[in-house]
């Protein structure tokens, strides 16, 4: 019976450990600021366009660029503000392309990370406009990447300059000039990276030249023409061999399937490839067609773990394959091409919709796969670790720090937004069930039909936690602001207090902070039985024979151990 209980104990935990993915860390340093509270001079804009032109020096770890910002004035203004970190020193700010050959130029101010720009006369609400922004520096190395991000540095095992960038955490301000939060995706982006031979450049959308410059570099010319959050805007560099492959999607047509891998994985690759079209059909399966199906499905090789980096996932995982046979790294960060780019929390707040969600299809592949009691156990090993010490999806706005992380410092823990955001699905599930739940689900991904069949980009939108707790209640026809209000706006677990009043009667009693409403109902197992307990108030009996009754035994409702 020991060795048995031990048995089982290793499986929770090896379950518990291999859909941690991004589990509790300490990361030693807190990272840059990017989101937060939306200033003045940011709002009265919108970005429509970036265009990203780039030299790598990699021998001096060091960049010199051009970023040709359009957008459309929202409200009268005479200035803008756009961030970029100090680390790069700004030559000149043209306020059009025919300026360029001027001696003049925009006045700026460039202090704490912020480019404050002055235009010679206030734009008015609707007027479209460019900045022309030349720049250079040693962009801020990685130091703890991908969650303290910027520059990696590395050599390949055959000893080639690989370069990296990763930012989610940080901000794409580290490398080049832009309107630092999630609320306003590019359009369009425009990537033109001029790195040394024989390296090439991995980036987001559609290679569209590759130009030989005669000076032993090459420039590769990338553009995504649907909207991409500001993190994904990254390259990597390495001298990378190039799988192509395709599939069908759900909604028709095929998919255009990417890997830039270093040419000693290369024999790997293929089998990654054939996974990696297990995982789309099983997020098509629940969530709808792959969003970005008129660009790429894009992989690339990583020196650090892996990121979500629209149309060209990064990777690291080192092909590694857990106990149930698949690749959780690329699992993972295939699956935010719906929750982080197709839908895209329009502050750090809701930070959650993103890793709590993929958190949950992470777990749901294991009962995808036929392994139910794997499921289960890693929702309970999830719902264990919880720390509970600030609101999953709090009101304010925030940075992204501040809800990734908890601690003092923010420096210490990963914040609850991947585990408990994850059993907090599982727990609405349970409530609302399955054929509710699930349809949520879709309709937060793809609200309408006709959005399936986009490929434009107009399928991509901003969103929030109410627009999630709207469309659960549409599809249960339930009123679910308790549960919300519960669960995600404050950080403690609701207590379930049990009290035996008679020799054959359970009562029942939900303690929450504040006194908060919680009718959360609980299921039973009566002489083998199980039953649905309501919690009309928050309050239900029990009444049994022969042996205690057994709550909730499969672990569907968090809660205060």
């Amino acid at each position: 019976m020991i060795n048995r209980r031990l048995t089982f104990l290793v499986f929770l935990l090896l379950v518990a450990f291999s859909l941690s993915g991004f589990a509790q860390r300490e990361l030693g340093t807190r990272p840059t600021e990017t989101g937060g509270p939306l200033l003045a001079e940011q709002a009265v804009f919108d970005v429509l366009t970036y265009d990203v032109s780039l030299r790598i020096d990699p021998k001096n770890k060091w960049i010199t660029g051009t970023t040709v910002m359009t957008a459309k004035m929202v409200k009268p203004a005479s200035e803008i503000i756009l961030h970029l970190d100090d680390a790069m020193k700004i030559d000149r700010i043209f306020g059009e392309s025919r300026e360029r050959d001027r001696q003049g130029g925009l006045r700026y101010e460039h202090k704490d990370g912020k480019i404050r720009i002055t235009f010679p006369a206030a734009k008015r609400a609707g007027e479209a406009f460019e900045t022309i922004i030349t720049y250079s520096g040693r962009p801020r190395v990685a130091p703890n990447p991908p969650w303290v991000g910027g520059f990696m540095w590395e050599k390949t095992p055959s000893g080639a300059d690989w370069v990296s960038v990763a930012l989610q955490n940080d901000g794409a301000d580290l490398y080049f000039p832009i309107k630092d939060h999630p609320s306003d995706k590019a359009d369009q982006v425009a990537m033109r990276i001029t790195v040394p031979d024989p390296l090439v450049v991995a980036g987001p959308g559609k290679l569209q030249e590759t130009v030989k410059n005669g000076d032993g570099t090459t420039t590769f010319y990338w553009l995504m023409t649907n909207p991409i959050p500001n993190y994904s805007i990254v390259f990597n560099a390495a001298p990378y061999r190039v799988i192509k492959d395709s599939m069908p999607s759900v909604a028709g047509g095929t998919i255009p399937i990417e890997f830039y891998i270093l040419p000693e994985s290369y024999d790997k690759g293929a089998k990654l490839i054939a996974e990696t079209k297990k995982y789309v059909e099983f997020y098509e399966k629940y969530l709808g067609p792959y969003p970005f199906r008129s660009q790429k499905l894009g992989t690339a090789e990583t020196p650090h773990l892996g990121m979500e980096h629209s149309t060209m996932l990064a990777y690291g995982n080192k092909f590694q394959y857990n106990e149930h046979g698949f690749d959780w790294l690329q699992l993972h960060e295939l699956g935010h091409e719906w929750w982080a780019n197709l839908v895209t929390a329009r502050d750090w707040k809701d930070f959650w919709i993103h890793e709590g969600f993929q958190s949950f299809m992470d777990t749901l592949y294991l009962e995808h796969i036929g392994k139910n009691d794997a499921y289960f156990a890693a929702m309970k090993g999830r719902a264990r670790r919880t720390r509970n010490m600030q609101p999953v999806a709090p009101r304010e706005a925030k940075f992204a720090y501040e809800v990734y992380l908890a601690g003092p410092d923010f420096i210490q823990s990963d914040g609850d937004i991947y585990g408990k955001g994850a059993v907090v699905l599982h727990t609405l599930r349970y409530l609302i069930g399955d054929d509710a739940f699930f349809r949520s689900l879709r309709k937060m991904s793809y609200p309408t039909p006709a959005m399936e069949r986009m490929t434009d980009g107009r399928q991509t939108r901003l969103v929030d936690t109410e627009d999630f707790r709207r469309i659960a209640e549409a599809e249960s026809k339930m009123k679910l602001d308790w549960f919300f209000e519960v669960y995600l706006r404050q950080p403690k677990l609701p207590k379930l207090v049990v009290n035996k009043n008679q020799q054959s009667r359970l009562a029942l009693r939900w303690e929450t902070p504040n006194n908060m409403p919680f009718p959360m109902p609980v299921e039973v197992v009566v002489n083998g039985k199980p039953q649905r307990v309501e919690m009309k108030n928050g309050e239900g009996f029990v009444a049994y024979t022969g042996e205690a009754p057994t709550l909730d035994p499969k672990g569907w409702v968090l809660r205060a151990e």
